[in-house]
């Protein structure tokens, strides 16, 4: 192993033992540190903010359904002195770089597990369709800068699933009815927007 990754794997580690000293949990920290051990062995480049990568690491392990569990966005900028879009960038780079040997952490597998195990709802398809529209990207930024709070970003996504699962039901029920309402929405709100 080069010395270069045993002093990123240094720093990184410090940088871990902060964060769970303000968040602990031993289980989790025990993954991340897998994680940090197994990435230094394998990954060659680790340029860029130490920070940023240490996040990462932390993201990539412990990310649930809404992000890393019991942590906001803004903590975990502030513990590693980096900004998500950057965490997030190393988190997926960890990924990729760990592949089948990434250390995961239990709740977001039985959150993950709990949801498969269910119907797939029309509530479900609008939840999906929103996290991907709209929840994943450039608001999230504006989240991670902290303009919009947790709980403003929370009502905005459940408003925006809701309405679009109403909009699903319609489809699905009354296609003539909903053609006409999105049309006439369209026309109402839309006629200036980018096509």
């Amino acid at each position: 192993m080069r010395t270069q990754n045993r002093d990123f794997g240094k720093v990184c580690a410090k940088l871990h033992r902060e964060f769970f000293v303000e968040f602990p949990d031993d289980a989790f920290c025990d993954k991340v540190g897998r994680a940090l051990t197994l990435l230094v062995d394998r990954h060659e480049d680790f340029s860029g903010a130490v920070g940023a990568w240490a996040g990462g690491i932390v993201h990539a392990v412990g990310h649930g359904l809404y992000g890393v569990p019991k942590v906001m966005n803004s903590e975990l900028e502030a513990t590693f002195n980096a900004k998500m879009p950057a965490i997030r960038n190393r988190s997926k780079q960890v990924r990729y770089s760990l592949g089948d040997d990434m250390p995961l952490y239990r709740p977001y597998l039985e959150s993950l597990s709990s949801f498969m195990s269910h119907e797939f709802t029309l509530r479900d398809e609008a939840n999906a369709m929103v996290a991907y529209a709209f929840r994943n990207g450039p608001i999230e930024d504006i989240h991670a800068d902290g303009r919009i709070t947790d709980d403003e970003m929370k009502r905005l996504m459940i408003s925006a699933c809701e309405n679009l699962a109403k909009l699903l039901t319609m489809k699905q029920a009354t296609s003539p009815e909903y053609d006409a309402f999105i049309r006439g929405y369209g026309r109402l709100y839309c006629g200036q927007w980018q096509r």
